[in-house]
């Protein structure tokens, strides 16, 4: 795909993310809306610059919703993992089976169960 192309996908899941947290009160009250506004913006201007590859690779280096390095990290990360089913075919899974598939070991089942997803 051109990079063109992936910037749009980018930008489609932002949307996307923007709408799984306006539709639930209790990520709209966990996830602020800058922090909301600014997700994956970096990611969508490095596809621009580096291509998809690259660009994903220094985003999950980097973002701090895929490092966890405090709670507002795994509240950006859930809506995140529920809202990628929109938007990218390659992850079906929702948040509460992508926590359980691939990070079990994260203490998030209490939040989950806030957000009722």
């Amino acid at each position: 795909m051109s990079r063109w192309t992936d910037f749009v996908e980018v930008m489609a899941h932002k949307r996307a993310f923007l709408q799984v947290r306006r539709g639930n009160s209790v990520l709209r009250a966990n996830v602020s809306f800058t922090r909301a506004l600014l997700h994956d913006t970096g990611k969508a201007l490095n596809v621009l610059l580096l291509g998809d590859r690259l660009a994903t690779a220094v985003h999950r280096r980097v973002a701090g919703h895929h490092n966890f390095r405090c709670q507002a990290d795994l509240w950006e990360a859930l809506v995140d993992w529920e809202c990628a089913r929109f938007t990218k075919p390659s992850k079906p899974l929702n948040a509460r089976q992508t926590w359980l598939k691939y990070y079990a070991d994260l203490d998030c089942g209490n939040l989950l169960n806030l957000a009722e997803l």
